[in-house]
């Protein structure tokens, strides 16, 4: 089985808690104005990875991370890739698994009847972004969005910070720097102005 992915990011500090393996799936259908990440929406981009290789790798540096983080684009949108790459890594580890989703869980759970996902992930950040609401606690987009844990299958709110705050970066084989997490208000314009000053050019 493959999972069409634009990149795996190692360390993640802010989207979840602790220190996280970050892996963002490529294709959204949704396109939420004011999306931080738009490249991720062509389902033609990004790279076909076999699940089986990934979780195996992952799995083989375990010990030096607290758990993983699954983004994009939508990882809703390729269901039966993400719920065997949970699956794998919950059988075979404690880590714990962050999974982030355009669609509100009643959706979910009106899409995927199976609800197999409620039992291979710890953690669901769902609903789509909304501009207006932009969010500050640096983990849920905007503050429409809601943050649930799962209790043999049954939702719980969680309420309360769950990130260190700090900023991740990582670098492209094509000298691209890609910024993990979610950007609180005015982040990305002070960002920009540091950047300008300093004579780095900045473009997202």
């Amino acid at each position: 089985m493959y999972w069409k992915l634009n990149r795996i990011q190692f360390p993640v500090y802010n989207l979840g808690p602790g220190k996280r393996m970050g892996v963002w799936v490529q294709g959204c259908k949704l396109a939420c104005k004011g999306c931080i990440s738009p490249e991720l929406w062509n389902e033609n981009g990004g790279k076909n990875i076999d699940v089986e290789l990934l979780a195996t790798a992952i799995l083989k540096v375990k010990n030096t991370f607290d758990g993983i983080t699954v983004t994009g684009g939508e990882p809703f949108g390729q269901y039966e890739a993400l719920v065997a790459f949970c699956s794998f890594i919950k059988i075979r580890s404690s880590l714990d698994i962050l999974v982030y989703s355009g669609f509100g869980y009643d959706e979910l759970i009106e899409k995927f009847p199976d609800k197999l996902f409620t039992l291979s992930m710890d953690f669901l950040i769902d609903g789509r972004y909304v501009q207006d609401l932009a969010e500050t606690d640096n983990i849920r987009g905007s503050s429409n969005q809601n943050f649930f844990t799962f209790d043999g299958g049954n939702p719980i709110k969680v309420h309360g910070p769950m990130n260190s705050g700090k900023w991740s970066l990582a670098m492209s084989e094509n000298d691209e720097v890609f910024m993990a997490g979610v950007p609180k208000k005015e982040d990305i314009k002070s960002l920009k102005r540091h950047l300008d000053e300093s004579g780095i050019k900045f473009e997202i």
